[in-house]
């Protein structure tokens, strides 16, 4: 987040009965076009926006707004693609003190959204929410609260209650890191447990998290019967002391994992065990350019499908880094692009693999980029998509089957993110 404004600045309200509202004479079935979820920070941003994508210019069409829930900051699809979820990122839910994670319905010929129902996060300010390879379970970070929940998936697709919670301990570092930039003052809480993402391994088999405030990477086995986190022989990995590790990606090899400090704006490359669940550091890189001074927040990180080329998003710096990946997974920044407007929080790449979308939070705009295949370079499409503090977007991919469904999904099926 922007360091002038705090996550309390957005937690308002907690009211979560969703309602779509379509585009008049709009229809979204057939043809080649994909499409895209984008959630955001409400009162700014609406809720949940559907968008149709040309696949010839990369423009975005409004289709649909889902209302009626709020700070809707992460989306995750289950690997049917037929259920959406989405974190509410609030810290008074019901009148507790948790967030939420609400659940929706996919209609396969209109893209609808059809609210399913919510649960109480397990902890404050949810900002990352993610499904298991195997459908059957959904994680959540709970950022405010400092943990990281486990939810089982019920026969409707709705969440039940949480099969496992698991707070973050560790010591409290300094707020800075020893590599910042020269002039860095933004701000990354290091005053408590901040869990920023938990995901799945490729296989399924571990699942890991970044806690920002502590700078830890943590790592678990899991137990796909019970829903339960055991730890992985190595449970803990340390970053460097204020560098504020946030989002990760694997390589489509699966056995790299690219790590994102948000502090200090480094990539670290480590060597993934998939057996073991275990990382083995090899490099780190800046994302910045080189004699960077000023303030800088790194934000996203992504890898393209097929592993030549990785993406690093800078907030306060406005950029898109972009990163050659060698033979061996160890990275060399190429160059950079501004992003166009302020505070870049998350990027996208469509499922061809033609367009990069960076949702600007603090500039209430999604611009977009055409992604040259054979360098990796990004140039500006000129075009600026309208949106009230844009924070994640998900791509659709309209010629991938339903997995596990025997149907193919009329206006498109969910490519994973990262």
């Amino acid at each position: 987040m922007h360091p002038g404004i705090t996550r309390r600045d957005f937690l308002k309200s907690a009211s979560l009965l969703a309602t779509p509202v379509m585009c008049p004479g709009v229809s979204v079935a057939g043809g080649d076009t994909t499409y895209a979820y984008v959630g955001t920070y409400t009162p700014n941003g609406g809720g949940i926006y559907l968008f149709r994508v040309d696949g010839a210019s990369g423009a975005l069409t409004q289709l649909q707004v889902v209302d009626g829930i709020r700070n809707p900051s992460w989306l995750a699809i289950n690997p049917a693609q037929t259920r959406l979820y989405a974190v509410s990122e609030i810290d008074n839910y019901q009148g507790g003190h948790g967030g939420a994670v609400v659940s929706y319905a996919i209609d396969g010929a209109s893209l609808r959204l059809a609210r399913l129902g919510a649960v109480d996060s397990a902890g404050a300010t949810p900002t990352y929410v993610s499904v298991h390879p195997s459908g059957k379970f959904v994680f959540v970070a709970n950022y405010g609260g400092g943990s990281v929940a486990v939810f089982p998936v019920q026969p409707d697709g709705a969440l039940g209650e949480p099969t496992d919670v698991r707070p973050s301990v560790g010591p409290r570092h300094r707020g800075r890191a020893v590599d910042d930039p020269p002039g860095q003052f933004a701000v990354s809480d290091h005053d408590s447990p901040h869990v920023q993402m938990v995901a799945a391994d490729p296989g399924g088999n571990f699942i890991i998290a970044n806690d920002a405030g502590l700078d830890l990477t943590l790592i678990w086995r899991f137990d796909a019967q019970a829903g339960r986190l055991l730890p992985a022989d190595v449970p803990v990995v340390g970053a460097p002391a204020g560098s504020a590790p946030r989002h990760f990606a694997f390589h489509s090899s699966g056995r790299l994992f690219y790590n994102l400090y948000e502090h200090d704006a480094q990539v670290a490359v480590y060597d993934y065990d998939p057996v073991k669940g275990g990382l083995k550091f090899k490099q780190s890189v800046s994302a910045l350019p080189p004699k960077f001074s000023g303030s800088n927040l790194s934000s996203d990180i992504r890898i393209a499908a097929d592993g030549r080329f990785l993406y690093v998003s800078n907030r306060l710096h406005n950029t898109l880094a972009v990163f050659a990946v060698a033979s061996d997974g160890q990275l060399r920044m190429i160059s950079e692009v501004w992003a166009r407007a302020d505070n870049p929080r998350c990027m996208a790449v469509d499922p061809k693999g033609q367009f990069l979308y960076s949702c600007n939070q603090r500039g209430d705009s999604i611009t977009s980029f055409r992604i040259n295949t054979a360098t990796g370079g990004l140039q500006f499409t000129g075009r600026f998509e309208p949106v009230g503090s844009p924070a994640v977007m998900l791509m659709i991919d309209p010629a991938v089957p339903r997995r596990g469904s025997g149907s193919i999904l009329k206006a498109g099926a969910f490519a994973r993110m990262g």
